[in-house]
Parts: C-alpha cells; sequence; structure tokens
C-alpha cells in the first residue's frame, strides 16, 4: 500500500520537460511512480487538480545557519515552498572557531549573553554538529564552509595576505570539514577579513576543492562600480583551479553598470566557453541587504567594523579620507534615501527604520557625513537595505533559464517581534515573486521555472536525490498554483506570507497543507558523502 497518493496535479517534475496532468504515489520516503493515473490503494489520497506537482524548492543561497536554534518552524522558507537551503554562505559558517574563540563564546553562552542562535559556533562542523543534538528544524540544510571564517581565526580582521604557515592550516581546515560533509566552501570577498585575501590564498584553497570535488561560490569583491574587474578575478581564478565556481546574487549594483546586465552575462558564457565551469544565482529584488560598512572603501575596514568606527570618531584625518571617498559617490538627499537601516540590534532605536537621507535632515548633515556618523554610533554593525539596482537589469537576468535562484535570507518566523527590525521582503517573498514575475512578465514558462529553483541548484550543488521528480528520489514536493503564487511582503511590511504554495511534503510527510504548517518538523542536515 503506497503512504500517499497526489492525483490530477499538474506535473513539472524539474527537468523543465512540458507538464502533463497525472498522478504522484509516494511510499517510505520516496517517490514511486509518476503516471496519468494510478490505481494502487493509498492510506490517504489528496485531489490537487488546478495545481502544480513540482520537486520541492531548493534555496540556492540562504543565511538560515543557526535560525532554527531559535526558531525550529522555518517559516520564512517552508510556506514559500523551501524544504532545502544551502547555508554558510557569503564567506560566513558557524565553524570552525579556534580555540580562543570558542572559548570566549561558551563563557559568553554560560553568562547568558548570547541567544540559542549565537551560541550555536563550534570548532569543527562535527562538534557543531554534536551541538545541535536532538534540535528538530524544518527545512534541510546543505552546508558550505565559510572563508571568512577560516581567516578570522587563522590571520584575523588583518589587511595582510596570509602567511605560507596560515595558508597550510587553513587548508587543513578546510580539508577537515569536506571530510566531515560540507558541499562546498563559500568566500566574502566583499568582507572583512576576505577582502583582504590575495589571489595565492584564494587559489590555493580554490585547488584543494577542485581536488576534492566540491563547489565554490563567491560573493564578489566588488558588485558594484567595479563588477566587471571583480568578474574577471573570479573567471582568473575559475581557469586556474578547474573549481566548480558559483557566482552569488549576481548583480549589477551601481548606476555606473546599470543597463550592462547582458554585458556581464555574456561574459560568464564566453569563459564557460573558455573552459570555466561557472554558474550564478540572482534574487528577484533591486535591493540587496547588507552593513552600510560596504559603501566603504576597503582600506577603511583594516582591523574589523569596530575598529573602523573607533577610527572615524578619533582620527580627524582618517574620517577626511572617508568622506573623500563617500562625497561623489552620495553627493545628495535621494542617494542618502537608497540606504535604509534596517536594524542595530537595539543599539541605537533612533536610527532603525530610517533611511540615511532622513538622518542626515534630521543631523543637518550632508549625506555623507550623516553615512559616517551612522556608522560610528553603530559601531559599523547594522542591517541594512540598499537599493542599487535597476528594475530593467534585473528582470533581463531573471529572463536567463541557466541562473538560479537564491533567497539570500534567513528562515524567520512571522512573529515581527522575534526579529530585530525590518529584514528585507525577500526573506519571506523570494520564491512566490519569482515565479509571478515568470508569469506576468512571460519571462519562462512553469516548468521551465520549476526547473531553476529545483534541478538546477541539485545539479550545481551535487544533489542527487532530489530536485527531480522521478522514482527513487527522495519524496519532497511542493503544490502550487501557478496562476495565484505571488508574494505580498513589502519593505514596510517583510512581515507577510505569500499566497499560492498548498502542500509541501518531505521525506513523504506533509511538512505544509493546505496552506498550514503541520507539526512535523522534517528538516536535517544532508551531508556530502567523503569517498
Amino acid at each position: 500500500m503506497l503512504d500517499l497518493l497526489l492525483q490530477n496535479g499538474l506535473i513539472c517534475d524539474g527537468t523543465g520537460t512540458s507538464p502533463f496532468v497525472g498522478d504522484v504515489s509516494i511510499r517510505d520516503g520516496k517517490i514511486v511512480e509518476i503516471a496519468p493515473h494510478i490505481t494502487e490503494e493509498a492510506r490517504e489520497t489528496v485531489d490537487v487538480s488546478g495545481l502544480v506537482i513540482a520537486p520541492a524548492f531548493i534555496d540556492m543561497h540562504s543565511h538560515s545557519d543557526a535560525w532554527f536554534m531559535e526558531d525550529d518552524r522555518c517559516q520564512a522558507k517552508l510556506y514559500q515552498g523551501v524544504a532545502t537551503e544551502v547555508v554558510g554562505q557569503c564567506g560566513s559558517s558557524p565553524f570552525p572557531r579556534s580555540v580562543s574563540q570558542a572559548s570566549r563564546i561558551r563563557r559568553e553562552a554560560e553568562a547568558g549573553k548570547l541567544s540559542a542562535m549565537g551560541a550555536y559556533q563550534a570548532g569543527t562542523f562535527a562538534k557543531l554538529l554534536r551541538l545541535k543534538g536532538d534540535r528538530k528544524m524544518s527545512t534541510n540544510l546543505v552546508q558550505f564552509i565559510g572563508h571568512n571564517a577560516v581567516r578570522n581565526g587563522v590571520v584575523g580582521p588583518l589587511a595582510r595576505p596570509a602567511w605560507d604557515d596560515e595558508i597550510k592550516i587553513s587548508r587543513f581546515l578546510l580539508g577537515q570539514a569536506i571530510e566531515q560533509g560540507v558541499w562546498g566552501m563559500s568566500l566574502g570577498l566583499g568582507y572583512v577579513p576576505g577582502l583582504f585575501a590575495d589571489k595565492a590564498e584564494l587559489a590555493s584553497l580554490m585547488e584543494m576543492c577542485y581536488i576534492d570535488d566540491i563547489m565554490v561560490s563567491v560573493h564578489m569583491r566588488n558588485e558594484c562600480e567595479r563588477v566587471f574587474e571583480s568578474l574577471e578575478e573570479m573567471i582568473d581564478l575559475a581557469k586556474l583551479t578547474k573549481v566548480r565556481l558559483h557566482i552569488s546574487h549576481l548583480k549589477l549594483g551601481a548606476k555606473e553598470v546599470w543597463g550592462k546586465a547582458e554585458e556581464l552575462y555574456n561574459r560568464i558564457r564566453q569563459a564557460n566557453a573558455e573552459g570555466a565551469r561557472i554558474t550564478a544565482d540572482l534574487y528577484p529584488y533591486n535591493a540587496c541587504s547588507t552593513g552600510l560598512s560596504s559603501r566603504l572603501p576597503d582600506w577603511a575596514l583594516d582591523g574589523g567594523g569596530a575598529r573602523c568606527a573607533k577610527r572615524l570618531e578619533r582620527e580627524p584625518e582618517f574620517r577626511a579620507q572617508v568622506l573623500e571617498y563617500l562625497r561623489p559617490r552620495y553627493p545628495e538627499k535621494e542617494d542618502g534615501d537608497r540606504l535604509y537601516i534596517v536594524g542595530t540590534g537595539g543599539r541605537c532605536p533612533d536610527i532603525d527604520g530610517k533611511t540615511v537621507g532622513q538622518l542626515s535632515e534630521e543631523w543637518n548633515l550632508p549625506v555623507p557625513e550623516a553615512i559616517v556618523e551612522t556608522l560610528i554610533r553603530t559601531g559599523c554593525d547594522d542591517d541594512s537595505i540598499i537599493t542599487n539596482m535597476d528594475e530593467k537589469d534585473v528582470l533581463w537576468l531573471l529572463g536567463r533559464n541557466d541562473l538560479a535562484i537564491g533567497s539570500d535570507a534567513s528562515c524567520r518566523p512571522f512573529d515581527p517581534a522575534a526579529s530585530d527590525g525590518k529584514p528585507h521582503p525577500r526573506t519571506f517573498g523570494t520564491f512566490p515573486r519569482f515565479l509571478r514575475l515568470c508569469r506576468e512578465h512571460d519571462l519562462c514558462p512553469v516548468e521551465t521555472a520549476v526547473r531553476r529553483i529545483t534541478q538546477l541548484p541539485a545539479s550545481i550543488v551535487g544533489l542527487n536525490d532530489r530536485g527531480v521528480l522521478k522514482p527513487g528520489m527522495v519524496a519532497d514536493v511542493t503544490v502550487f498554483n501557478k496562476d495565484t503564487i505571488t508574494d505580498t511582503a513589502t519593505f514596510d511590511e517583510p512581515f507577510q506570507k505569500p499566497v499560492g504554495v498548498e502542500h509541501v511534503i518531505m521525506n513523504g510527510v506533509f511538512a505544509l497543507k493546505n496552506g498550514e504548517q503541520t507539526e512535523e518538523r522534517l528538516g536535517d542536515y544532508l551531508l556530502k558523502p567523503y569517498l
């Protein structure tokens, strides 16, 4: 007898082939059969007429890493149809931690200074898994090791190349994580300390990833006016090391490069024709979410954000140099209004929820000086939403069928009280929004859109048992209404459930049923086999 039978749905199997109306049967957590009509008896039969049956969605770029320690419902992602998230991105991961780092974290946790999420850090991936224990989660996590996490423990936040011995230690830590089940290494070259890593350090680690057949994802060094220069750096490294390279949240994040989406995309295609193996993802919004310090030049962040904030406050010459850099880039109030301070961790409630343009008026300061004042008051530690992309570029890239989709967001609950400030609406709306934009702008047919959020990310990462509906595959399934699916989250009101996702099935069991989450917590870490 079958455990579950889904009947009369429009089957988009994840491969991009033409959909057809039919049934999907499930037993023991696996897909048994896909056919126009299945007659075998099942313990539960659900008629999904008028709905799409698809593989459960895979978030190619997530920052959910430790959120399940605070709230095991993982609502933001599950209600979008996501069952699997690729975490440890942008160079950041909850491991490895040096002995001194781990000791400090433990002391702070025992003193009650850290939340469960903040305390979820460990010396190695294996120790992190032991720390998790039997804690439940509602989505699967595909873990990467963050290069910035490695460099922080080995080199620190210093603006210098890694020494040879430090590269050897970094390679040891990377190899250890590979043996323990990570699927890739992520680079955060736009953040301290990754922005100080040179070619020799990156090539050495990326070569090791190639040897052990794990991929490398990258938040490029610059996604703004120097995005083409940054892309060339990664193309050179991809060719040199032969690694599978994935560019995270592909964008043109400055007015100077708006309108050049096709040129950027074609350069990646050209590199692949020349022997590189480069893929990319993006999110369907024209605003990014990062810290305000990302607007500073690299040299200003030597020693980390906290040191930068102190220097801005105490060193007039340093402050003058930073202002000289900012003035031509943010001359008008409208430039400041593109910089929205979402939250400051409770440190500066008078700043939370305001744009730098608003703050410049309140403080009677030019926008560049308001940026500096904000960085001083927050200690260069804030969450900001920055409108830095052109909508036409975003839509053009969304129309490229070989680009995957990633939320670049975490699995927060819908309760605003559980979050610091207002997160980017992509947190709650990325995948329904992508499907809506595909429908409204005729970017691609639904079967192609489904492939880009199922089989494509699975193939990029190397997940062989998910992402496609076929017999023998894990029964992770999302059922949605292709005609109504949409996002409702906005920048002003982000804590909104999307519309149109009816069911999410994980391992053959309902995690979301009739649009509401069940009591089941079916997620876990998916470990890459080490050969």
